[in-house]
Protein backbone atom coordinates (compact mmCIF):
# COMPACT_ATOMS: atom_id res chain seq x y z
CA UNK A 1 0.00 0.00 0.00
CA UNK A 2 2.61 2.49 0.90
CA UNK A 3 4.70 1.84 -2.45
CA UNK A 4 1.62 2.45 -4.05
CA UNK A 5 1.23 5.94 -2.44
CA UNK A 6 4.54 5.98 -3.52
CA UNK A 7 4.01 5.96 -6.87
CA UNK A 8 1.13 7.95 -6.87
CA UNK A 9 3.35 10.57 -5.63
CA UNK A 10 5.88 10.00 -7.69
CA UNK A 11 3.89 10.37 -10.57
CA UNK A 12 2.10 13.94 -9.57
CA UNK A 13 5.61 15.20 -8.89
CA UNK A 14 6.59 14.26 -11.80
CA UNK A 15 3.24 15.72 -13.60
CA UNK A 16 3.67 19.27 -11.50
CA UNK A 17 7.33 19.42 -13.11
CA UNK A 18 6.82 19.09 -16.41
CA UNK A 19 3.62 21.24 -16.17
CA UNK A 20 5.99 23.83 -15.08
CA UNK A 21 8.23 23.84 -17.86
CA UNK A 22 5.95 23.92 -20.22
CA UNK A 23 3.83 26.84 -18.95
CA UNK A 24 7.11 29.08 -18.30
CA UNK A 25 9.13 28.04 -21.23
CA UNK A 26 7.84 29.55 -23.96
CA UNK A 27 8.31 31.88 -27.37
CA UNK A 28 10.54 34.14 -24.70
CA UNK A 29 13.72 32.39 -25.34
CA UNK A 30 13.14 32.24 -29.39
CA UNK A 31 12.14 36.00 -29.42
CA UNK A 32 14.17 37.96 -26.65
CA UNK A 33 17.56 36.47 -26.55
CA UNK A 34 18.85 38.59 -29.21
CA UNK A 35 16.98 41.36 -28.21
CA UNK A 36 19.09 40.78 -25.37
CA UNK A 37 22.43 41.01 -27.15
CA UNK A 38 21.64 43.84 -29.15
CA UNK A 39 21.02 45.86 -25.14
CA UNK A 40 23.92 44.47 -23.53
CA UNK A 41 26.02 44.26 -26.27
CA UNK A 42 27.67 41.25 -24.42
CA UNK A 43 26.93 37.78 -24.45
CA UNK A 44 28.90 37.44 -21.08
CA UNK A 45 26.74 39.90 -19.70
CA UNK A 46 23.66 38.50 -21.27
CA UNK A 47 23.97 35.11 -19.60
CA UNK A 48 24.54 37.00 -15.94
CA UNK A 49 21.46 38.25 -16.16
CA UNK A 50 19.41 35.37 -17.96
CA UNK A 51 21.12 33.71 -14.04
CA UNK A 52 20.10 36.08 -11.65
CA UNK A 53 16.59 37.16 -13.03
CA UNK A 54 16.22 32.81 -13.18
CA UNK A 55 17.44 32.57 -9.48
CA UNK A 56 15.02 35.81 -7.81
CA UNK A 57 12.24 33.87 -9.74
CA UNK A 58 12.91 31.13 -8.28
CA UNK A 59 12.83 32.45 -4.69
CA UNK A 60 9.56 34.88 -5.60
CA UNK A 61 7.92 31.15 -6.15
CA UNK A 62 8.48 30.93 -2.92
CA UNK A 63 6.32 33.75 -1.93
CA UNK A 64 3.09 32.47 -4.62
CA UNK A 65 2.81 29.21 -3.15
CA UNK A 66 2.13 30.16 -0.50
CA UNK A 67 -0.15 33.47 -1.55
CA UNK A 68 -1.80 31.12 -4.07
CA UNK A 69 -2.72 29.33 -1.14
CA UNK A 70 -5.42 31.63 -0.03
CA UNK A 71 -7.76 30.65 -3.53
CA UNK A 72 -7.31 27.00 -3.34
CA UNK A 73 -10.78 26.70 -2.09
CA UNK A 74 -12.42 29.26 -3.26
CA UNK A 75 -11.62 32.01 -5.81
CA UNK A 76 -9.69 32.51 -9.38
CA UNK A 77 -6.16 32.29 -9.11
CA UNK A 78 -5.01 35.36 -10.66
CA UNK A 79 -3.55 38.56 -10.62
CA UNK A 80 -6.17 40.70 -10.17
CA UNK A 81 -8.28 38.36 -6.88
CA UNK A 82 -4.69 38.21 -5.62
CA UNK A 83 -5.08 41.98 -5.24
CA UNK A 84 -8.16 42.22 -4.38
CA UNK A 85 -7.51 39.58 -1.28
CA UNK A 86 -4.04 40.91 -0.34
CA UNK A 87 -4.76 44.74 -0.64
CA UNK A 88 -8.42 46.10 -2.52
CA UNK A 89 -10.90 46.21 -4.65
CA UNK A 90 -10.01 49.23 -6.61
CA UNK A 91 -6.09 48.32 -6.83
CA UNK A 92 -6.98 45.03 -8.19
CA UNK A 93 -9.57 46.34 -10.89
CA UNK A 94 -6.53 48.73 -11.88
CA UNK A 95 -4.63 45.81 -12.49
CA UNK A 96 -7.32 43.87 -14.38
CA UNK A 97 -7.90 46.80 -16.49
CA UNK A 98 -3.81 47.28 -17.18
CA UNK A 99 -3.39 43.34 -17.87
CA UNK A 100 -6.29 43.15 -20.28
CA UNK A 101 -6.07 46.66 -22.38
CA UNK A 102 -1.96 47.12 -22.03
CA UNK A 103 -0.43 43.92 -21.56
CA UNK A 104 -2.22 41.26 -23.10
CA UNK A 105 -2.69 43.41 -26.63
CA UNK A 106 0.93 44.64 -26.78
CA UNK A 107 2.24 40.39 -26.53
CA UNK A 108 -0.57 39.56 -28.69
CA UNK A 109 0.72 41.93 -30.93
CA UNK A 110 4.48 40.46 -30.64
CA UNK A 111 3.49 37.03 -31.75
CA UNK A 112 1.14 38.27 -34.50
CA UNK A 113 4.01 40.44 -35.87
CA UNK A 114 6.42 37.99 -35.34
CA UNK A 115 4.46 35.43 -37.86
CA UNK A 116 3.92 38.46 -40.33
CA UNK A 117 7.95 38.88 -40.14
CA UNK A 118 8.96 35.56 -40.44
CA UNK A 119 6.77 35.55 -43.44
CA UNK A 120 8.44 38.11 -44.98
CA UNK A 121 11.64 37.08 -44.19
CA UNK A 122 11.70 33.52 -45.63
CA UNK A 123 9.86 35.43 -48.78
CA UNK A 124 13.72 37.52 -48.98
CA UNK A 125 12.93 40.03 -51.33
CA UNK A 126 13.08 43.71 -50.40
CA UNK A 127 9.49 45.02 -49.54
CA UNK A 128 8.22 48.79 -49.67
CA UNK A 129 7.16 50.10 -46.31
CA UNK A 130 3.93 50.93 -47.48
CA UNK A 131 3.28 47.73 -48.66
CA UNK A 132 5.00 45.93 -45.69
CA UNK A 133 2.06 48.18 -43.77
CA UNK A 134 -0.44 47.04 -46.01
CA UNK A 135 0.69 42.75 -45.90
CA UNK A 136 0.85 43.41 -41.53
CA UNK A 137 -2.33 44.90 -41.38
CA UNK A 138 -4.31 42.49 -43.78
CA UNK A 139 -2.48 39.31 -42.63
CA UNK A 140 -2.03 40.31 -38.65
CA UNK A 141 -5.50 41.09 -38.62
CA UNK A 142 -6.82 38.09 -40.08
CA UNK A 143 -4.59 35.68 -37.79
CA UNK A 144 -5.81 37.01 -34.91
CA UNK A 145 -9.47 36.52 -36.46
CA UNK A 146 -8.51 33.08 -36.94
CA UNK A 147 -7.33 32.64 -33.69
CA UNK A 148 -10.22 34.35 -31.64
CA UNK A 149 -12.84 32.55 -33.86
CA UNK A 150 -11.26 28.76 -32.79
CA UNK A 151 -11.01 29.85 -29.39
CA UNK A 152 -15.08 31.34 -29.41
CA UNK A 153 -16.68 28.51 -31.99
CA UNK A 154 -14.19 25.39 -31.77
CA UNK A 155 -12.80 25.89 -28.39
CA UNK A 156 -12.36 22.03 -27.74
CA UNK A 157 -10.55 21.40 -31.23
CA UNK A 158 -8.52 24.68 -30.33
CA UNK A 159 -7.41 22.90 -27.07
CA UNK A 160 -6.09 19.86 -29.19
CA UNK A 161 -3.77 22.13 -31.29
CA UNK A 162 -2.62 23.69 -28.94
CA UNK A 163 -1.11 21.01 -26.99
CA UNK A 164 0.03 19.75 -30.38
CA UNK A 165 1.71 22.79 -30.64
CA UNK A 166 3.23 22.74 -27.38
CA UNK A 167 5.12 19.78 -28.32
CA UNK A 168 6.07 20.87 -31.33
CA UNK A 169 7.82 24.24 -30.14
CA UNK A 170 10.33 22.17 -28.05
CA UNK A 171 11.38 20.21 -31.03
CA UNK A 172 12.96 23.30 -32.63
CA UNK A 173 14.39 23.89 -29.17
CA UNK A 174 15.81 20.93 -28.70
CA UNK A 175 17.40 20.70 -31.79
CA UNK A 176 18.79 24.24 -31.58
CA UNK A 177 20.01 23.34 -27.78
CA UNK A 178 21.92 20.94 -29.32
CA UNK A 179 23.25 22.33 -32.40
CA UNK A 180 24.88 25.87 -31.05
CA UNK A 181 27.25 23.84 -29.09
CA UNK A 182 28.31 21.86 -32.46
CA UNK A 183 28.24 24.34 -34.39
CA UNK A 184 30.95 26.49 -32.02
CA UNK A 185 32.71 28.94 -34.35
CA UNK A 186 35.93 30.31 -32.23
CA UNK A 187 37.07 32.94 -35.14
CA UNK A 188 33.66 34.98 -34.38
CA UNK A 189 32.52 35.17 -38.29
CA UNK A 190 29.03 33.26 -37.46
CA UNK A 191 29.35 33.03 -33.39
CA UNK A 192 28.02 36.03 -31.30
CA UNK A 193 30.11 35.05 -28.15
CA UNK A 194 33.03 35.74 -30.09
CA UNK A 195 32.28 38.82 -32.14
CA UNK A 196 34.28 41.85 -32.94
CA UNK A 197 31.07 44.04 -32.28
CA UNK A 198 29.98 41.98 -28.62
CA UNK A 199 33.02 42.62 -27.05
CA UNK A 200 31.49 46.08 -25.00
CA UNK A 201 32.15 46.00 -20.82
CA UNK A 202 30.86 48.17 -18.72
CA UNK A 203 28.87 47.54 -14.91
CA UNK A 204 25.64 50.06 -16.39
CA UNK A 205 25.33 47.37 -19.48
CA UNK A 206 24.26 44.87 -16.31
CA UNK A 207 21.23 47.12 -16.38
CA UNK A 208 19.61 46.36 -20.08
CA UNK A 209 18.26 43.84 -21.18
CA UNK A 210 15.46 43.36 -17.81
CA UNK A 211 12.61 43.66 -19.61
CA UNK A 212 13.33 41.20 -22.01
CA UNK A 213 14.02 38.85 -19.75
CA UNK A 214 11.01 39.12 -17.78
CA UNK A 215 9.05 38.40 -20.64
CA UNK A 216 10.23 35.22 -20.88
CA UNK A 217 9.56 34.03 -17.38
CA UNK A 218 6.10 36.05 -17.41
CA UNK A 219 3.20 33.23 -16.34
CA UNK A 220 5.33 32.18 -13.54
CA UNK A 221 3.29 32.96 -10.91
CA UNK A 222 0.54 30.94 -12.18
CA UNK A 223 2.10 27.76 -11.71
CA UNK A 224 1.62 28.41 -8.08
CA UNK A 225 -2.20 27.78 -8.68
CA UNK A 226 -1.95 23.75 -9.10
CA UNK A 227 -1.77 23.21 -5.57
CA UNK A 228 -5.48 24.10 -5.72
CA UNK A 229 -6.30 20.64 -8.05
CA UNK A 230 -3.08 18.46 -6.37
CA UNK A 231 -3.76 15.67 -4.43
CA UNK A 232 -0.88 15.11 -2.56
CA UNK A 233 -0.51 18.68 -1.32
CA UNK A 234 3.43 18.17 0.25
CA UNK A 235 4.80 17.26 -3.50
CA UNK A 236 3.46 20.50 -4.82
CA UNK A 237 6.11 23.00 -3.12
CA UNK A 238 9.28 20.70 -4.06
CA UNK A 239 7.20 19.75 -7.81
CA UNK A 240 7.13 23.64 -8.26
CA UNK A 241 11.23 24.51 -6.96
CA UNK A 242 12.63 21.83 -8.92
CA UNK A 243 10.50 23.21 -12.44
CA UNK A 244 11.56 26.47 -11.90
CA UNK A 245 15.40 25.59 -11.05
CA UNK A 246 14.94 23.36 -14.18
CA UNK A 247 13.69 26.24 -16.16
CA UNK A 248 16.29 29.15 -15.30
CA UNK A 249 18.86 26.40 -16.29
CA UNK A 250 17.52 25.42 -19.07
CA UNK A 251 17.65 29.04 -20.11
CA UNK A 252 21.05 30.07 -19.29
CA UNK A 253 22.22 27.36 -21.24
CA UNK A 254 20.09 27.74 -24.30
CA UNK A 255 21.56 31.22 -23.92
CA UNK A 256 25.04 29.47 -24.10
CA UNK A 257 23.99 27.80 -27.18
CA UNK A 258 23.03 30.05 -28.86
CA UNK A 259 25.42 32.63 -28.42
CA UNK A 260 28.04 30.45 -29.16
CA UNK A 261 26.71 28.69 -32.44
CA UNK A 262 24.65 31.55 -33.78
CA UNK A 263 25.64 34.78 -35.22
CA UNK A 264 23.43 37.10 -33.47
CA UNK A 265 22.30 34.88 -30.37
CA UNK A 266 18.92 34.15 -32.48
CA UNK A 267 17.19 31.00 -32.94
CA UNK A 268 16.91 31.59 -36.76
CA UNK A 269 19.85 32.90 -37.94
CA UNK A 270 21.54 29.38 -35.84
CA UNK A 271 19.12 27.26 -38.05
CA UNK A 272 20.31 28.96 -41.01
CA UNK A 273 23.54 28.19 -39.71
CA UNK A 274 22.70 24.38 -39.28
CA UNK A 275 20.76 23.64 -42.71
CA UNK A 276 22.74 25.74 -45.34
CA UNK A 277 24.59 29.18 -44.19
CA UNK A 278 23.10 32.25 -44.93
CA UNK A 279 23.38 31.68 -48.92
CA UNK A 280 20.84 28.92 -49.21
CA UNK A 281 17.11 29.61 -49.94
CA UNK A 282 15.85 26.16 -48.73
CA UNK A 283 17.93 27.32 -45.20
CA UNK A 284 16.18 30.75 -44.80
CA UNK A 285 12.90 29.55 -45.95
CA UNK A 286 12.72 26.49 -43.37
CA UNK A 287 14.24 28.37 -40.28
CA UNK A 288 12.01 31.65 -40.79
CA UNK A 289 8.54 29.07 -41.12
CA UNK A 290 9.58 27.29 -38.21
CA UNK A 291 9.31 30.37 -36.29
CA UNK A 292 6.57 31.81 -37.98
CA UNK A 293 4.64 28.77 -36.59
CA UNK A 294 5.89 29.35 -33.05
CA UNK A 295 4.71 32.45 -33.31
CA UNK A 296 1.12 31.39 -34.95
CA UNK A 297 0.85 29.28 -31.61
CA UNK A 298 1.72 31.65 -29.08
CA UNK A 299 -0.90 33.96 -30.53
CA UNK A 300 -3.71 31.37 -30.94
CA UNK A 301 -2.38 30.32 -26.91
CA UNK A 302 -2.70 34.28 -26.00
CA UNK A 303 -5.64 35.34 -27.73
CA UNK A 304 -7.19 31.99 -25.08
CA UNK A 305 -5.91 33.39 -22.51
CA UNK A 306 -6.72 36.86 -22.68
CA UNK A 307 -10.25 36.08 -23.22
CA UNK A 308 -10.33 33.46 -20.30
CA UNK A 309 -8.89 36.26 -18.01
CA UNK A 310 -11.56 39.01 -18.87
CA UNK A 311 -14.03 36.53 -18.46
CA UNK A 312 -12.15 35.38 -15.03
CA UNK A 313 -12.25 39.18 -14.12
CA UNK A 314 -15.51 40.16 -14.67
CA UNK A 315 -16.51 37.21 -12.79
CA UNK A 316 -14.63 37.82 -9.86
CA UNK A 317 -15.76 41.55 -9.66
CA UNK A 318 -12.86 43.47 -10.34
CA UNK A 319 -14.34 44.17 -14.07
CA UNK A 320 -17.78 46.26 -14.29
CA UNK A 321 -20.33 44.55 -16.06
CA UNK A 322 -24.22 45.23 -16.48
CA UNK A 323 -25.22 42.03 -15.95
CA UNK A 324 -22.63 40.70 -13.74
CA UNK A 325 -21.11 38.22 -15.56
CA UNK A 326 -19.33 38.38 -19.09
CA UNK A 327 -19.95 35.55 -21.92
CA UNK A 328 -17.02 34.00 -23.25
CA UNK A 329 -18.11 35.42 -26.83
CA UNK A 330 -18.21 38.98 -25.92
CA UNK A 331 -15.14 38.35 -23.94
CA UNK A 332 -13.55 37.73 -26.59
CA UNK A 333 -15.24 40.32 -29.00
CA UNK A 334 -14.03 42.96 -26.58
CA UNK A 335 -10.13 41.61 -26.39
CA UNK A 336 -10.74 41.70 -30.60
CA UNK A 337 -11.62 45.30 -30.66
CA UNK A 338 -8.59 46.35 -28.00
CA UNK A 339 -6.23 44.15 -30.22
CA UNK A 340 -7.20 45.47 -33.52
CA UNK A 341 -6.46 49.43 -31.88
CA UNK A 342 -3.00 48.56 -30.41
CA UNK A 343 -1.66 46.02 -33.31
CA UNK A 344 -2.56 48.57 -36.21
CA UNK A 345 -1.16 51.92 -33.89
CA UNK A 346 2.09 49.92 -33.14
CA UNK A 347 2.84 49.22 -36.73
CA UNK A 348 1.82 52.22 -38.01
CA UNK A 349 3.83 54.41 -36.21
CA UNK A 350 6.35 51.65 -37.00
CA UNK A 351 6.49 51.70 -40.45
CA UNK A 352 5.81 55.77 -40.59
CA UNK A 353 8.24 56.72 -38.10
CA UNK A 354 11.84 57.58 -38.98
CA UNK A 355 14.95 56.36 -36.24
CA UNK A 356 17.98 55.27 -35.91
CA UNK A 357 18.32 52.27 -38.71
CA UNK A 358 14.91 53.51 -40.41
CA UNK A 359 13.93 56.37 -42.78
CA UNK A 360 10.31 55.93 -42.67
CA UNK A 361 8.07 55.31 -45.46
CA UNK A 362 11.11 56.47 -47.38
CA UNK A 363 13.60 53.16 -46.48
CA UNK A 364 15.00 51.03 -48.94
CA UNK A 365 17.82 48.71 -48.83
CA UNK A 366 21.70 49.69 -49.57
CA UNK A 367 21.44 53.22 -48.08
CA UNK A 368 23.07 54.30 -44.68
CA UNK A 369 20.66 53.22 -42.15
CA UNK A 370 19.43 49.99 -44.26
CA UNK A 371 22.19 48.14 -45.51
CA UNK A 372 20.30 44.89 -46.12
CA UNK A 373 16.76 43.04 -47.08
CA UNK A 374 16.70 41.90 -43.28
CA UNK A 375 16.90 45.63 -42.02
CA UNK A 376 14.63 46.57 -44.31
CA UNK A 377 11.73 43.53 -43.38
CA UNK A 378 12.95 43.81 -39.11
CA UNK A 379 12.45 46.76 -38.29
CA UNK A 380 8.32 47.70 -38.70
CA UNK A 381 7.98 45.28 -35.46
CA UNK A 382 10.35 47.48 -33.50
CA UNK A 383 8.04 49.51 -31.44
CA UNK A 384 5.54 45.99 -30.92
CA UNK A 385 9.28 44.29 -29.27
CA UNK A 386 9.87 47.23 -27.22
CA UNK A 387 6.50 47.78 -25.96
CA UNK A 388 6.11 44.24 -25.06
CA UNK A 389 9.22 44.17 -23.04
CA UNK A 390 7.92 47.38 -21.31
CA UNK A 391 4.87 46.25 -20.42
CA UNK A 392 6.18 42.99 -19.30
CA UNK A 393 7.70 45.00 -16.66
CA UNK A 394 4.45 46.74 -15.66
CA UNK A 395 2.85 43.22 -15.21
CA UNK A 396 6.15 42.46 -12.76
CA UNK A 397 4.61 45.70 -10.91
CA UNK A 398 1.56 44.47 -10.26
CA UNK A 399 3.33 40.59 -9.00
CA UNK A 400 5.94 42.94 -6.87
CA UNK A 401 2.41 45.00 -5.30
CA UNK A 402 1.07 41.39 -4.83
CA UNK A 403 4.06 39.72 -3.38
CA UNK A 404 4.72 42.98 -1.21
CA UNK A 405 0.94 42.45 -0.01
CA UNK A 406 1.49 38.98 1.07
CA UNK A 407 4.04 39.62 2.83
CA UNK A 408 2.55 42.40 4.87
CA UNK A 409 0.05 39.55 5.26
CA UNK A 410 2.57 37.91 7.27
CA UNK A 411 2.49 40.48 10.01
CA UNK A 412 -0.98 41.13 9.84
CA UNK A 413 -2.30 37.74 9.36
CA UNK A 414 -5.68 39.59 7.75
CA UNK A 415 -5.97 36.86 4.92
CA UNK A 416 -5.55 33.15 5.80
CA UNK A 417 -2.76 30.91 3.97
CA UNK A 418 -1.04 28.08 4.34
CA UNK A 419 2.47 29.25 5.56
CA UNK A 420 5.80 28.85 3.55
CA UNK A 421 9.21 27.87 4.38
CA UNK A 422 11.26 30.77 4.03
CA UNK A 423 8.94 32.62 2.94
CA UNK A 424 9.86 36.07 4.64
CA UNK A 425 13.42 35.74 3.21
CA UNK A 426 13.20 34.89 -0.22
CA UNK A 427 9.84 37.30 -0.59
CA UNK A 428 12.03 40.42 1.22
CA UNK A 429 14.88 39.39 -0.87
CA UNK A 430 13.14 38.87 -4.42
CA UNK A 431 10.78 42.41 -3.68
CA UNK A 432 14.09 44.10 -3.18
CA UNK A 433 15.73 43.07 -6.92
CA UNK A 434 12.39 42.76 -8.48
CA UNK A 435 12.18 46.24 -8.21
CA UNK A 436 15.27 46.96 -9.34
CA UNK A 437 14.43 44.78 -12.68
CA UNK A 438 11.16 46.72 -13.34
CA UNK A 439 13.04 50.49 -12.95
CA UNK A 440 15.77 49.43 -15.20
CA UNK A 441 13.46 47.50 -17.91
CA UNK A 442 11.93 50.52 -18.47
CA UNK A 443 14.53 52.49 -18.02
CA UNK A 444 17.25 50.98 -20.52
CA UNK A 445 14.07 51.46 -23.53
CA UNK A 446 14.53 55.03 -22.26
CA UNK A 447 18.32 55.66 -22.41
CA UNK A 448 20.40 52.43 -23.88
CA UNK A 449 22.72 51.30 -21.58
CA UNK A 450 25.10 50.27 -24.17
CA UNK A 451 25.14 54.00 -25.02
CA UNK A 452 25.21 55.13 -21.72
CA UNK A 453 29.02 53.56 -21.88
CA UNK A 454 29.92 55.22 -24.15
CA UNK A 455 29.04 58.38 -22.54
CA UNK A 456 26.09 59.12 -24.74
CA UNK A 457 22.89 60.83 -22.54
CA UNK A 458 21.22 61.53 -25.49
CA UNK A 459 18.08 60.45 -25.69
CA UNK A 460 16.96 58.51 -28.91
CA UNK A 461 13.90 58.38 -30.75
CA UNK A 462 12.75 55.30 -30.34
CA UNK A 463 13.44 55.56 -26.32
CA UNK A 464 10.98 59.32 -26.66
CA UNK A 465 8.54 57.07 -28.57
CA UNK A 466 8.27 54.19 -26.18
CA UNK A 467 8.25 57.10 -23.55
CA UNK A 468 5.04 58.65 -25.10
CA UNK A 469 3.16 55.30 -25.93
CA UNK A 470 3.94 54.01 -22.12
CA UNK A 471 2.34 57.11 -20.99
CA UNK A 472 -0.43 57.46 -23.41
CA UNK A 473 -1.28 53.11 -22.02
CA UNK A 474 -1.22 54.19 -18.44
CA UNK A 475 -3.38 57.71 -19.45
CA UNK A 476 -5.78 54.83 -21.22
CA UNK A 477 -5.68 52.47 -18.20
CA UNK A 478 -6.28 55.40 -15.28
CA UNK A 479 -9.70 56.82 -17.34
CA UNK A 480 -10.94 53.62 -18.44
CA UNK A 481 -10.74 52.51 -14.51
CA UNK A 482 -12.05 55.98 -13.30
CA UNK A 483 -15.05 55.93 -15.93
CA UNK A 484 -15.37 51.84 -14.15
CA UNK A 485 -15.15 53.17 -11.17
CA UNK A 486 -18.33 55.73 -11.98
CA UNK A 487 -20.14 52.98 -13.23
CA UNK A 488 -19.81 50.68 -9.92
CA UNK A 489 -20.98 54.04 -7.90
CA UNK A 490 -24.44 54.56 -10.02
CA UNK A 491 -24.35 50.79 -10.34
CA UNK A 492 -23.09 49.55 -7.17
CA UNK A 493 -22.63 44.97 -6.58
CA UNK A 494 -25.22 44.93 -3.99
CA UNK A 495 -24.07 41.32 -2.79
CA UNK A 496 -20.86 42.14 -2.13
CA UNK A 497 -17.24 41.32 -3.79
CA UNK A 498 -16.64 37.76 -3.78
CA UNK A 499 -16.69 35.78 -7.06
CA UNK A 500 -15.53 33.01 -9.17
CA UNK A 501 -16.09 31.67 -12.50
CA UNK A 502 -18.79 28.63 -11.89
CA UNK A 503 -17.21 25.53 -12.22
CA UNK A 504 -20.68 23.82 -13.64
CA UNK A 505 -20.74 26.49 -16.68
CA UNK A 506 -19.83 23.95 -19.90
CA UNK A 507 -18.66 26.10 -22.82
CA UNK A 508 -21.34 24.95 -25.63
CA UNK A 509 -19.19 23.39 -28.61
CA UNK A 510 -22.13 23.60 -31.19
CA UNK A 511 -21.88 27.46 -31.09
CA UNK A 512 -22.25 28.87 -34.91
CA UNK A 513 -20.82 31.60 -36.25
CA UNK A 514 -22.74 31.45 -39.03
CA UNK A 515 -25.87 31.78 -37.02
CA UNK A 516 -24.11 34.89 -35.66
CA UNK A 517 -23.07 36.31 -38.86
CA UNK A 518 -27.35 35.99 -39.91
CA UNK A 519 -27.70 38.02 -36.66
CA UNK A 520 -25.40 40.43 -37.65
CA UNK A 521 -26.67 40.82 -40.92
CA UNK A 522 -30.38 41.14 -39.94
CA UNK A 523 -29.73 43.35 -37.46
CA UNK A 524 -27.72 46.10 -39.75
CA UNK A 525 -30.63 45.41 -42.78
CA UNK A 526 -33.45 45.34 -40.82
CA UNK A 527 -35.32 48.33 -42.07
Amino acid sequence: MKTKKTKTKTFEFLTLFVMVIGTVIGSGIYMKNSELLSQTNNPIIALILWSFVGVICIMSMVVFIEISSSTKHFGNGTLGNWAKIFINRKTASFFSIMYGWVYIPSTQSVFVAGAVNYLLLAIGVPIAPYQQLIIYLIVGISIFITCTILSIYKRFVNRRIQVIGILIKFLPLVIAFVAGFILIDKTGGTSAMWGTGNKQWSPILFFGGFGGILFAFDGYVYIANSQKTATHKDVVPKALFAGMIFVAVFYVLMALSLFLGSPDGSIVKLFEKMIGGNDSAAARIISNLILMAICLLGSNIFVDIAIVDLASDANNKTIYTKNRELSYKKAGVIQFLIFIVAYSFLIVIGICTTREGWDGLSSKINTENVITIEDLLNKPADYINWFSSGTSCLVFIMVLVVMIGGIVNRFTKRVKVEQSKLFLVCGIISSFFMTIFIFFGIFSFIWEPKNIADGNWELQLSGMWFLIILAVSLAINVIVFLIQENLFKKDPYTDGWEGEINPDIIVEENLSIKKDIIKLKNKIFKN
